[in-house]
């Protein structure tokens, strides 16, 4: 049996590392697959796990150094998804990833194999999908063997593609971040989501489950802490000069905050501008919680960030700034350094520190950020939603109840994508009404408004709209529509039974 792990990212390379390490993809997958082709009910296939789901080849077990899953051979695909392919740098050559590519047997690349298609933009015509298959299979040296797709972000290209081409292949889902507790964006097919399995994700919020791909039953694994931990730790060894060398070993041994810009005009989300603007106040937050050195690291998939208004920002509120520019993974940092405070806008970084390192996270512009996103089904809605709940630069201990928390996200949810989430319509409704309708609905109101469009809520007939004084504008006008049909009905029968009186 083959396994394709796709990752088109350094976070995600780590999850799945920290995943391969536990033993998490050395089960079978769920029975109700056993009877396709990816899968087979053979004790031989699991290499007889054992040792907390270890193949039984114990000899690479735990060391980094080899994948001990018996008869699976492990193959990494990588595809850079970036828009602008020339100036991203591919994240195989990231200081460290080395010693993660030693837990595969092989890597691929997926750029190279479907070039002059992009990644994200690769979708075979439906008669050419055997054609591929065959092409890719002998490309890729599968020959006839099972396969088992291991994917990220299945809701878009590259992996639904993956899932098509290999149509009799079972399928794992591997989630990074926090759009795991959404729901899914886009609509998949139907053959791809009744052969997925389970879903692996990093637990960033305790109490709350996963609700990507919960239309088709996938079964969520939480990956273990200590497992990604270990990774991180990991690559921090491997990386420490390069780290020690960009800082010039001259951190103080005060606290100092850490300050994570994203990629967010470059995804059209805000204007280049306005992301500027959101670094300055990163500087600004640091600064007025008594921090007199920052770090700020860009993301690696942005384009050059504008730093001259930073460093004006930093003279100006007496703050050291250094600028960490170098494809360090933002965990490892934190791991290694341990700054005082986290602060960014709603990266995935904010929440590891906060819930792995236990480092206090601290969120900006969420209002504006909030407002900005469009449309409201937009799938950073989720994340954004949670870092806003839950990073406020406090000591990492939880404010708001885990169940207040799930509440607030099955809403979100539910008016993010009605029609995949129709189970969280009664706790969406629940909530809501208390929020706009309870005892201290002023208060529980203007805490939770901005997570909720009026129009969203009108429309879907939830409390918070405007559905008790004006009916929806489709309503209106199926309203209106029917009036003139009766009206027409009713001339026709006044017609007629004034030509039948003169008849008579």
């Amino acid at each position: 049996m083959k396994q394709i792990f796709l990752a088109s990212s350094f976070f995600e390379l780590v999850c799945l590392a920290a995943g391969i390490d536990s033993g998490v993809y050395d089960t079978t997958a769920a029975p109700a697959l056993l009877g396709t082709d990816g899968v087979e009910s053979s004790d031989e296939l699991t290499g007889g796990s054992t040792d907390g789901g270890r193949a039984g080849d114990s000899s690479g077990a735990g060391d980094g150094s080899g994948n001990g899953s018996g008869s699976r051979e492990r193959i990494l695909l990588l595809s850079n998804n970036a828009a602008v392919l020339e100036l991203t740098r591919p994240f195989a050559t990231t200081p460290g990833a080395d010693r993660l590519l030693a837990r595969f047997d092989r890597v691929l690349d997926l750029n190279a194999s479907v070039h002059p298609a992009h990644p994200s933009s690769w979708s075979p015509a439906h008669n050419d999908l055997p054609m591929v298959e065959a092409h890719l299979r002998e490309k890729w040296g599968l020959g006839d063997d099972s396969i088992e797709l291991v994917l990220e972000s299945p809701q878009v290209n590259p992996a639904i593609a993956l899932g098509r081409v290999l149509s009799r292949a079972t399928i794992r889902v591997h989630a990074d971040g926090l759009m795991s507790y959404g729901p899914t964006r886009n609509q998949i097919p139907l053959a791809n989501g009744q052969r997925m399995s389970t879903l692996h994700y990093l637990p960033l919020v305790p109490g709350l489950e996963p609700r990507l791909l919960a239309e088709f039953g996938i079964v969520p694994v939480p990956l273990a802490p200590e497992a990604f931990r270990a990774v991180v730790r990991e690559v921090g060894e491997a990386t420490a000069s390069e780290l020690d060398e960009a800082l010039d070993n001259d951190l103080p041994d005060s606290p100092w905050a850490f300050a994570v810009g994203q990629y967010l005009a470059a995804l059209g989300l805000i204007t280049g501008e306005e992301e500027t603007a959101l670094h300055v106040e990163m500087i600004n937050e640091a600064a007025a919680r008594g921090f007199s050195r920052v770090v700020f690291k860009p993301h690696p998939a942005a384009p050059p960030a504008q730093l001259e208004p930073l460093f004006d920002a930093a003279e100006k509120a007496g703050v050291e700034l250094s600028i960490l520019d170098i494809p360090i993974l933002a965990e490892v940092v934190i791991d290694r350094l341990r700054p005082g405070l986290i602060v960014g806008g709603f990266s995935t970084a904010l929440a590891t520190a906060r819930e792995i390192y236990e480092v206090p996270a601290l969120t900006v512009g969420a209002d504006m950020l909030l407002e900005a996103i469009t449309p409201y089904q937009n799938s950073n809605r989720i994340p954004l939603t949670i870092i806003a709940e839950v990073c406020d630069g406090s000591a990492p201990v939880s404010h708001s109840s885990a169940e207040e928390l799930s509440s607030l996200v099955a809403a979100v949810s539910y008016c993010m994508a009605p029609d995949v989430s129709r189970d969280l319509r009664g706790s969406a409704e629940a909530f809501l009404e208390q929020v706009f309708g309870g005892d201290d609905a002023a208060a529980a109101a203007g805490r939770f408004r901005r997570y909720f469009k009026r129009k969203r809520l009108t429309s879907l007939r939830l409390p918070g709209g405007n559905v008790d004084r004006f009916a929806p504008r489709q309503l209106v006008r199926r309203t209106g529509t029917l009036a003139v049909l009766a009206a027409r009905r009713q001339q026709k029968r006044l017609a007629t039974r004034s030509k039948s009186r003169r008849q008579h």
